[in-house]
């Protein structure tokens, strides 16, 4: 078990930078959240790993480490920052499918069917989690977002 080893290796008194790159490497392979991974190698906390090994072992643990509640809280102005992005994003890509030839309303074709993107990366993922919780946006699975009201003001 690769993750097993790359923990043992961590936990020990003279763990280096790379024992625990390899605890990253192998969280982030068994779809732990990102920001958890994150706090957990950047203060090479060992009772957090020990407690993720439990829980991903399926041992009886109340929960789940969850990242910490100031990745949850985000100032209003870069929830519209992010928001303004996105719809810029997803306005953007059905242009550019509406360009194309045989699809245009001059050319008799069908009107866009982009209704989800991929999430903008000038935002952490955690930021469009908070979107989707408001009720901004919804998750289409796999890393796309789509507005929760297509708002863009078409027809």
């Amino acid at each position: 078990m690769e993750l097993g080893k790359a923990a043992a290796a961590a936990l020990e008194p003279a763990a280096t930078p790379q024992a625990w790159g390899a605890v990253q490497k192998a969280m982030l392979k068994h779809k732990v959240d990102p920001m958890v991974v994150m706090r957990l190698v950047a203060g090479r906390d060992a009772s957090m790993l020990a407690d993720l090994l439990r829980w991903l072992a399926g041992e009886d643990v109340a929960e789940a480490p969850a990242a910490p509640a100031s990745v949850r809280e985000f100032d209003p102005e870069i929830l519209r920052a992010a928001m303004k992005v996105f719809r810029k994003r997803l306005r953007l890509a059905r242009l550019d499918r509406e360009s194309r030839l045989g699809v245009g309303p001059l050319s008799g074709g069908k009107r866009d069917e982009i209704e989800a993107i991929e999430a903008p990366r000038e935002h952490p993922t955690a930021v469009w989690h908070a979107l989707v919780s408001a009720g901004r946006l919804r998750t289409d699975g796999r890393g796309f977002y789509s507005l929760a009201v297509d708002d863009l003001g078409e027809d």
